[in-house]
């Protein structure tokens, strides 16, 4: 097989771009929006007949929709990326070999202990706030990150209770296993926790008083968890993602190592695609440090 090039328009057909029932597993753990979806992979792989032994490269990989898709299929593959938002939870949805009965044990020990130290019932009810065995009040961002999300994108009580659920992800277990644990709360921001809504472009929907920050969580984990047992005995070719820019892949890339391109370029008018992660990307510090 010969080196190709399929780009591919993410804006192309709603009907074509919809993640499919059989599609979720894995690619759901966190993804853009504006994603194309993984049988639009699929058939690109099968119509330029890309074989087991070939490697694929997504030059701008965003969430890992073409790595995900090759590894399920076992096909090597290889992607960059420059925003550290994507190319975490890329990196993060690569890696299928933790033993998910582990990360079940450590998603456990961080809820209970997140429940120790903050009492979650009735905060809204009560109308009051109830301090920890420390004394810590409300926890919320520095200045300088508050200044770099949108205003009123997360409320005061979720961002607290955020704040002290990462900062358990954080200090319990494995660093491989925290990893799992942060992906799951950027996810829950984006989808329950933050007031954020997203169209053709992100903004702020209806401000909640309130959200269910742990069970959201635990809602995440558990689709990884499940997710897991459902991958990690298949055939595991190497994924790699690689945090650079795609106009330097030259210095990152072997010599002709990649056998085949699908990938969805960046549209010419976007300045900032940080923007469409930026919740996440300053509460888990990939942006800016939180106080």
């Amino acid at each position: 097989m010969t080196s190709e090039l399929l780009s591919v328009s993410s804006t192309a057909s709603p009907f074509r771009n919809k993640l499919r029932s059989e599609d979720r597993a894995v690619h759901d753990w966190y993804r853009f929006v504006l994603s194309f979806p993984p049988h639009l992979v699929r058939d690109y792989l099968s119509r330029l007949d890309v074989e087991a032994h070939a490697t694929v490269l997504d030059p701008f990989c965003g969430t890992g929709t073409t790595l995900v898709e090759c590894k399920k299929l076992g096909i090597k593959s290889v992607g960059i990326e420059s925003n550290p938002m994507a190319h975490f939870a890329s990196s993060v949805k690569v890696d299928w070999s933790v033993d998910p009965e582990t990360l079940s044990d450590f998603a456990e020990e961080v809820a209970n202990a997140t429940l120790r130290k903050v009492e979650w019932q009735d905060l809204a009810d009560a109308g009051e706030w109830r301090f920890d065995e420390s004394g810590v009040i409300r926890r919320s961002l520095g200045p300088d990150a508050a200044k770099l999300i949108l205003k009123d994108s997360i409320s005061p009580i979720p961002l607290h209770k955020t704040l002290v659920l990462l900062e358990e992800i954080e200090h319990r277990g494995d660093p491989y296993l925290q990893r799992y644990g942060r992906l799951a709360l950027a996810k829950a921001l984006v989808t329950k926790i933050g007031n954020l809504k997203f169209g053709p472009e992100v903004g702020v929907g209806k401000i909640k008083y309130d959200a269910p920050v742990l069970d959201t969580w635990l809602d995440v984990m558990q689709l990884i968890i499940d997710d897991l047992r459902l991958v990690r005995h298949h055939s595991l070719p190497p994924s790699s993602v690689l945090k650079a820019d795609a106009r330097e892949s030259h210095l990152v890339l072997q010599p002709k190592s990649i056998n085949a391109v699908i990938t969805s370029p960046p549209y010419p008018n976007e300045k900032d695609y940080t923007r469409t992660t930026r919740l996440e990307s300053v509460i888990l510090g990939l942006i800016r440090d939180r106080r």
